[in-house]
């Protein structure tokens, strides 16, 4: 308990601050607190201690574990604007320290680097990657005596790669097109892992056409080939249409709804264990990305998100069809703008399409309901300084046994940044 007073009282002392990856990647240009020239730096550091009362997740049934946990994430980016040009770059790592199961402590790190380019006339390049170097942590508590891949419940280092180019070019007033290729690759360190390792290329293009000064109609459409190196029985290509609409980020109703169909294909034409896949080895599935925020009024927010797609699972490398559908809310205080109060609601479901075998030895088809709530509280007491306090709930009602469990979680974090 004295340890843990302590490391509240360091939180304290430094200014406890969150500020994610995502965000360094997303910095505007032209805002910099530090400068080198016209080389503007940010640096960053935050402190966040969780408390959770299922570490594990209740792996194969077993006994729920609690645990504190101290994540300290340093975080450094630079932006060289070039006029109507930007280039960007940066680091940051999340250090994870368990009180109690500290054999679960890691890294996650990340390394980023992007070009923009914004041409006279309409066109747009946009150009990144982003290196990811982290593990999915232990499922439950170290045997004695049993390691590497006899271990069931081992730790799995791996590290990931993202490029991805866009362009995108604007004409005749109302149109545009864009194009763009995403390559991701995946790889766990330890070869007795790498059933798991796989490689996707991603092509794909869109037409728009703005109905209003900030509203557009979209068409949209993308073609990835999926390879297992040491797996090629999961093979697969996809095929994914849309057509939709977009809202510009400044208007009452932002972001963007997308509807369509995606179809994934399987090259091997085995016979697959229980599976409801066509006899043609492949999947039809309605798709849809909604993610929209409505301005209620000045100090008021609804967001709206809904995803349905065909995905892989990382246990497995199984198909399965996940749904995720929530509705948030935020409220700015008017007595102090400083504060924001953040609520979430959500539904997801994991409805997996062959059969395999649960912990009980029952082989059956695995469907996943999933219940979770959010609730939080952003204090930006200065423009460097955030707040962050916040509460977190989910419910995995699964019928296998491995799966199925249930996680409350409370959490403090601040965060410094330049």
């Amino acid at each position: 308990m004295q340890n843990k007073s302590i490391i509240f009282a360091f939180i304290l002392f430094i200014s406890f601050w969150a500020f994610p990856v995502q965000a360094l990647e997303r910095l505007p240009d032209g805002q910099g607190n530090i400068k080198l020239g016209p080389l503007e730096v940010h640096p960053s550091i935050s402190i966040k201690e969780t408390y959770t009362d299922n570490v594990y997740l209740s792996y194969d049934g077993l006994r729920d574990r609690s645990d504190w946990i101290t994540t300290v994430s340093p975080g450094i980016a630079v932006v060289l604007p070039l006029r109507r040009h930007s280039i960007k770059a940066g680091y940051q790592a999340d250090i994870n320290y368990y009180n109690k199961h500290d054999e679960n402590d890691y890294v996650h790190q990340v390394a980023f680097a992007s070009l923009n380019l914004d041409f006279p006339g309409g066109l747009t390049i946009e150009v990144s990657d982003r290196f990811t170097d982290s593990e999915t942590v232990r499922k439950w508590k170290k045997i004695r005596g049993v390691s590497g891949a006899a271990d069931p419940y081992r730790d799995k280092p791996y590290q990931a790669n993202d490029f991805f180019a866009k362009a995108k070019y604007q004409f005749a007033d109302r149109w545009a097109v864009a194009t763009w290729y995403n390559f991701y690759n995946y790889e766990y360190d330890n070869r007795y892992n790498n059933t798991g390792d796989y490689d996707r290329h991603t092509v794909g293009g869109s037409l728009y056409y703005r109905l209003t000064a900030k509203t557009e109609a979209l068409l949209e459409y993308s073609y990835s080939r999926v390879d297992y190196p040491q797996d090629d029985f999961h093979d697969n290509k996809n095929h994914t249409i849309y057509t939709g609409f977009g809202f510009d980020p400044t208007a009452k109703l932002s972001g963007y709804i997308k509807l369509g169909w995606t179809q994934k294909k399987y090259d091997d034409k085995r016979e697959r264990r229980g599976s409801r896949i066509h006899k043609d080895d492949k999947i039809d599935e309605f798709s849809t990305q909604v993610d929209l925020a409505y301005k209620l009024t000045p100090y008021d927010t609804i967001k709206l998100k809904a995803f349905r797609a065909i995905e892989e699972d990382e246990d497995t490398n199984e198909p399965h069809t996940r749904d995720d559908y929530s509705i948030g809310y935020s409220h700015i205080l008017s007595m102090n703008e400083k504060i924001r109060l953040n609520a979430i609601l959500g539904y997801g479901k994991n409805d997996f399409d062959g059969r395999t075998f649960d912990t009980d030895g029952r082989l059956k088809h695995r469907n996943d309901d999933i219940y979770y709530a959010t609730l939080g509280v952003d204090y930006a007491m200065q423009r460097w300084l955030l707040w962050n306090v916040g509460y977190t709930y989910m419910d995995r009602d699964s019928n296998f046994i491995r799966y199925d469990y249930d996680e409350n979680r409370f959490f403090v974090k601040g965060t410094v940044h330049f």
